[in-house]
């Protein structure tokens, strides 16, 4: 790296940090530290959607999946394009409840502090890890700029500087950050296709070099590709565990009005996936140049290898601050949703003394103790694949919970412990202890994660599985269905569609068999859930205290009138913001596909 490069880098860093000294008179209590206050528009919205979405460890997993198995690889993140239109209801809902985190929902809803608790100390971890996890990714960039590169003094200036500006500012100084970051995200998006494009010398090239099946959106069967099922089976265990992220409240709670929260959701996201597009192409044009001899043994070094291979000084600096900025700003809105839920949820019982001071000062002490954590999470990774399908997977419980929660009235907090339980230990913790079983590990490698000889050099040496267990098609295979001959893509798809179901049969069997939460809480819930959000703070009010006082004043709007179900008919916003979202989407499709014909 030129001096260039590290004097870009310290420029971003330094308006990152007056940013947030911006933003710091305006943190002076919950509201204002945890949610701006609800004030965000349409534009900060929008950016702040974007920021948290658009991450560079997504960037770098995607030229990672396409470089090791073709276009198809990119569903991992890509399967989200189909949940756009779903965004256009969810962050209406999260901004209706009218709470600071979700966490609350457990509260008001199933009149159970004991979840909220288990909540946000779940939620506090799976953050932590996935902060880790991005940080882990931008080193994974920077060691291959820099070799010599300490991880532990990497990760511990870096949350320092997030640290430091989140402290100050909160909420807004996240947002104001990620309007400036939006700009270098989408610089570093772009600038390695133009340079490696003219490496290859031109299109022909790239497709002399690779394969015809690294062009194919899915995979045929048994292949190493994912299959349109895989794909299917990725978008429903998103679609069920986006509900439970910490960073809904968050994100739809900030919002002055619905539509403010509808369209920086569908905006934001759907800048991202423009954004896995062309990252999906970086990929491919890594897999032509770093090919024979050049061969990556690492594939999750491409973005690295690429940009210092092909990048002069001061660009190389200027693509290192669009990570640095993509990463900060997902980073920034997971560590201001723990930091809530520590202050709102875990203090609680000292809210009285703490007062509104105390509680932003103990805000801003909950996100050093986060980004500090986060750093041991990050020195424990070690590939980028096992952790994507980590987070894919570990927040369907409660994404599960929560959106019945939403739906249904019969559901109970008994059924909502069962499936947290059962879930976590059949989804989590039997699969990845399993390696520790030398009767599966030896007896059934073909349903791991890797495989790996038991003594390392030697191909004659028996094999050894290794990494997550793969225990729901393992049990499927147990009961007579033939699946030692499985493609990694079917078995992917057993996985995934096995764990999706799980919750709902647990959530929905135990809820039959036990007491729900009192009718008038239940009632209140779901008056409080259909009163639209007031123009100004005064009808906002008045609308709120109107709903109380008649709970049941909006059931006239329920499609199935008498049920236990709370689905409402849609009015003309939903039906032309859906329709119109799912258009994007298909067009966004329809553009990769006609690319992606293109270069072949």
């Amino acid at each position: 790296m030129h001096a260039l490069d590290f004097a870009l880098v310290a420029a971003y860093l330094a308006i990152v940090l007056l940013l947030g000294r911006r933003a710091a008179k305006g943190a002076r209590n919950q509201e204002a530290f945890f949610l701006a206050e609800r004030k965000f528009g349409k534009l900060r919205q929008f950016f702040f959607n974007f920021g948290n979405t658009t991450d560079a460890n997504t960037a770098v997993s995607t030229v990672s999946f396409v470089y090791r198995e073709g276009v198809s690889g990119a569903w991992f993140p890509l399967q989200m394009l189909f949940v756009n239109p779903y965004y256009w209801f969810m962050n209406v809902w999260f901004r209706r409840v009218r709470l600071m985190t979700s966490a609350e929902l457990f509260e008001e809803r199933l009149e159970s502090p004991g979840l909220a608790w288990c909540y946000a100390l779940f939620q506090i971890g799976v953050a932590v890890l996935g902060i880790g996890f991005s940080n882990f990714v931008v080193f994974k960039i920077l060691v291959a700029l820099l070799p010599q590169l300490s991880p532990l003094a990497f990760y511990l200036g870096y949350v320092t500087v997030i640290g430091l500006y989140l402290a100050m500012g909160g909420l807004v100084a996240t947002v104001l950050n990620q309007m400036f970051q939006g700009f270098l995200v989408l610089i570093f998006s772009v600038m390695l296709l133009p340079v490696g494009w003219r490496a290859l010398g031109s299109g022909a090239a790239l497709r002399e070099r690779l394969a015809p099946r690294m062009f194919d959106l899915v995979g045929a069967p048994g292949g190493e590709q994912l299959t349109w099922y895989a794909v299917l089976a990725l978008l429903l265990v998103s679609l069920i565990q986006i509900n439970g992220n910490l960073v809904n409240m968050g994100l739809g709670g900030s919002a002055r009005n619905e539509f403010a929260a509808r369209f920086g959701a569908v905006a934001g996201t759907f800048g991202k996936r423009i954004m896995i597009v062309l990252w999906a192409i970086v990929g491919l044009i890594a897999a032509a140049l770093c090919r024979g001899p050049s061969r990556l043994v690492d594939p999750d070094l491409a973005w690295g290898v690429l940009s210092r291979q092909l990048l002069g000084p001061g660009f190389l600096g200027l693509m290192l601050a669009g990570v640095l900025a993509a990463n900060m700003a997902s980073i920034a809105s997971k560590t201001m949703a723990v930091s809530a839920l520590c202050v709102r949820t875990l203090c609680r019982p000292f809210a009285a003394r703490l007062g509104e001071a105390g509680a932003v000062t103990a805000g801003r002490l909950a996100v050093g103790a986060a980004l500090a954590a986060s750093v041991g999470a990050a020195l424990g990774m070690e590939r980028v694949l096992t952790a994507m399908k980590l987070v894919l997977t570990i927040n369907l419980p409660f994404g599960a919970a929560v959106l019945l929660m939403f739906f249904w009235r019969r559901l109970t907090r008994t059924a909502v412990w069962w499936c947290v339980v059962a879930s976590t230990v059949l989804i989590f913790i039997l699969p990845f202890c399993a390696q520790s079983v030398s009767s599966l590990a030896r007896g059934a490698p073909h349903f791991f994660d890797t495989v790996a000889p038991q003594i390392p050099g030697d191909p004659t040496s028996p094999l050894l599985g290794r990494g997550r267990f793969n225990l729901e098609a393992w049990a499927l295979d147990r009961c007579g269905l033939n699946l030692t001959r499985a493609g990694p893509s079917e078995l992917l798809a057993i996985q995934f569609f096995a764990d999706a179901a799980l919750p709902f049969v647990l959530l929905v069997g135990v809820s039959l068999l036990t007491r729900p939460p009192s009718a008038p809480t239940v009632n209140r819930f779901f008056g409080i859930m259909k009163t639209p959000v007031g123009a100004t703070p005064g009808l906002e009010a008045a609308a709120v205290a109107a709903t109380r006082l008649n709970p049941a004043r909006f059931d006239q709007q329920k499609l199935f009138p008498g049920s236990d179900w709370e689905f409402t008919r849609w009015d003309r916003t939903d039906a032309l913001g859906f329709g119109l979202c799912a258009a994007v989407s298909g067009a966004i499709l329809g553009l990769f596909w006609l690319t992606l014909r293109w270069l072949r």
